[in-house]
């Protein structure tokens, strides 16, 4: 028994449609995930400047900190040696109070230092997630959508034209 080619030529054109419709269901579900990729990306970069500008913040306040206990130190000793009754405005004393300032900065600047580079760091870490969020919006194809319906249509015309040639022999229906 032959199938008529009516049917041959639906058959056709009704697996090209349900393709076609696969494939823009599929188009549309990567879309969303790269959006959702790319939105994920852009909020790991702004956490990562957030923790950037967090360290700048902390490194400050441990300066300080450290400055405040190193003046402390300084004060204490000033007390020790003034009542011993030694003299602070020349010799070992002051230089021993001007060592102690030179190292509680010291300190100071090394721990602003880290804060510094934690924050590049988290800066570096930012840029990077800004620049996979530029990668997936341009691995998005706004077009590809529309060249599956486009190739779908093609497909389909292509199966009307091919069943609906004239057939040369005998014609059995």
């Amino acid at each position: 028994m032959c199938v008529p080619s009516t049917v041959v030529t639906g058959i056709s054109v009704l697996g090209s449609a349900l393709g076609m419709a696969n494939s823009i269901a599929s188009q549309k579900a990567q879309a969303e995930q790269a959006k959702s990729e790319q939105a994920q990306a852009f909020q790991n970069a702004k956490l990562a400047e957030e923790n950037a500008r967090k360290a700048l913040l902390e490194g400050e306040k441990e300066k300080e900190k450290i400055r405040l206990e190193q003046k402390a130190l300084q004060s204490k000793k000033a007390t020790q040696y003034g009542a011993g009754n030694i003299d602070l405005t020349s010799g070992s004393p002051l230089q021993v109070l001007a060592d102690m300032a030179g190292e509680g900065e010291g300190l100071a600047q090394d721990t602003g230092e880290k804060a510094r580079q934690k924050a590049q760091n988290y800066q570096i870490e930012a840029q990077k997630y800004y620049g996979q969020s530029a990668e997936i919006k341009t691995r998005k194809n706004p077009f590809g959508t529309a060249n599956t319906i486009f190739s779908g249509l093609n497909d389909i015309n292509t199966s009307l034209r091919k069943n609906s040639a004239v057939k040369r022999g005998p014609n059995y229906f």
